[in-house]
C-alpha cells in the first residue's frame, strides 16, 4: 500500500510539475532571443532579445503564444492572424499598450520550418510582425517557471505580472478577446 501511494504521489507531482500556470499567478520573468531577420521597423529589436518584466514594468501587456511548426491546432489558430493582428494595434506602433510574442517552442524544429520547410503546416514568418521566438532550448522558456504543457498555450500577463488567461492560444486569443484583455489589467507592480 505505502508503494502504491508513493507511485501515486510521484505521478501527481509530475504532472504537476508540467502544468500551466493558472489566471492569479504571478508571472516569472525570463528573457528570450528573437528570430526576426525580416522586421525592419524602427524602434524595433531585430535578432535581439526581450524580458518579460521589461515590458510589464513599462506598463504594458503581455500575450505569449506558445505553437509548435508542426501542429495543425497552431496552424489554424496562426492563420486567423489574430495575434498579428493585435500587436500591430497595440504594439509599438499601434498604441503601444501591449505587447504580443510567438514562440516556437519545439526545440526540434528551427527557422527552415518556421519558413515553411519540410515537417511544417505552412510559412509562419511571411506577413508577421510581432516578433517571433524560436526556443533552442526549452530551458530558455520553462526555467522561468512558465510552461508549454501543450500546443498551443497562451498566456495573457497584466503589468502587475499577474497571468489573467492561459489556455489554449484559440479559445482565448480571438482578437476581440485579447482587446478586451487591455482593459481588464491593472496598473503595473511597484
Amino acid at each position: 500500500m505505502k508503494k502504491l501511494l508513493l507511485s501515486a504521489s510521484l505521478l501527481i507531482s509530475a504532472l504537476g510539475a508540467q502544468a500551466q500556470l493558472a489566471p492569479g499567478s504571478i508571472a516569472p520573468d525570463f528573457t528570450v532571443s528573437a528570430y526576426q531577420p525580416w522586421l525592419s521597423t524602427a524602434g524595433m529589436n531585430n535578432n535581439g532579445t526581450y524580458n518579460l518584466y521589461d515590458y510589464l514594468d513599462a506598463g504594458k501587456m503581455v500575450v505569449i503564444d506558445v505553437s509548435a511548426t508542426w501542429c495543425g491546432p497552431c496552424w489554424a489558430y496562426h492563420e486567423t492572424g489574430a495575434l498579428n493582428d493585435f500587436y500591430n494595434a497595440h504594439g509599438p506602433n499601434g498604441a503601444n499598450d501591449a505587447m504580443a510574442f510567438f514562440i516556437e517552442g519545439d526545440v526540434s524544429t528551427g527557422s527552415a520550418e518556421l519558413n515553411g520547410g519540410a515537417g511544417s503546416q505552412g510559412d509562419w514568418v511571411t506577413g508577421e510582425d510581432l516578433p517571433i521566438i524560436d526556443l533552442t532550448s526549452e530551458a530558455d522558456f520553462t526555467n522561468s517557471g512558465l510552461v508549454i504543457p501543450y500546443y498551443p498555450v497562451m498566456y495573457v500577463i497584466c503589468p502587475n505580472r499577474v497571468i489573467i488567461q492561459a489556455d489554449v492560444a484559440g479559445v482565448i486569443g480571438t482578437l476581440d478577446l485579447l482587446n478586451s484583455y487591455v482593459g481588464d489589467c491593472p496598473a503595473p507592480a511597484s
